[in-house]
């Protein structure tokens, strides 16, 4: 069950196709909006196809109330979330039935390399709060960006051709 926008299009189109491709094609997919509070008749679709799994990917209020109503329906499989579920707001809303979900997140504040704890304790500094995982994706985009115009000095083309190009990137 997915967010009917960009976020949960191209999100699930990822997660389809990888999922397709190791044997466990999707049977299911339904779309929500954002803002949306009862989820019931499209839950009680994807209940009618017992699946194995169930993916919630949207922002964090949906997803919490999507949850508790899969599991007031009786629905006792395996949780997995977007990235959007690591957040206060989605456990306030989740509660215990939080425990157990399994989301992804491209950030882990606990992680011990040198450049993440510079990059955490200077946010706390000048923010007054842990950075979340918008903060570090910033943090990053700006660090590519600046890299590739280090690379390319002020030309926009091949600014433009670097980050195309670019496959991975180390802070």
């Amino acid at each position: 069950i997915r967010a009917n926008n960009r976020y949960g299009r191209v999100g699930t189109l990822h997660f389809n196709r990888s999922a397709t491709r190791i044997g466990f094609p999707v049977v299911i997919e339904e779309r929500f909006s954002d803002g949306e509070i009862d989820f019931k008749e499209r839950l009680e679709r994807i209940k009618k196809t017992t699946p194995d799994a169930i993916l919630i990917w949207g922002n964090a209020k949906e997803s919490a109330l999507i949850l508790k109503q899969i599991r007031d329906l009786g629905m006792d499989q395996p949780i997995y979330a977007s990235d959007r579920a690591v957040s206060e707001e989605f456990l306030k809303i989740a509660g215990s039935l939080a425990e157990g979900v399994v989301t992804t997140c491209q950030y882990n504040p606990d992680s011990n390399d040198p450049k993440l704890k510079a990059f955490r304790d200077n946010y706390m500094k000048r923010f007054g709060q842990e950075p979340g995982v918008f903060a570090a994706h910033a943090y990053d985009g700006m660090n590519i960006l600046i890299e590739a115009i280090r690379k390319a000095g002020l030309n926009r083309a091949l600014i433009r051709d670097l980050l195309t190009d670019l496959k991975t990137f180390q802070i």
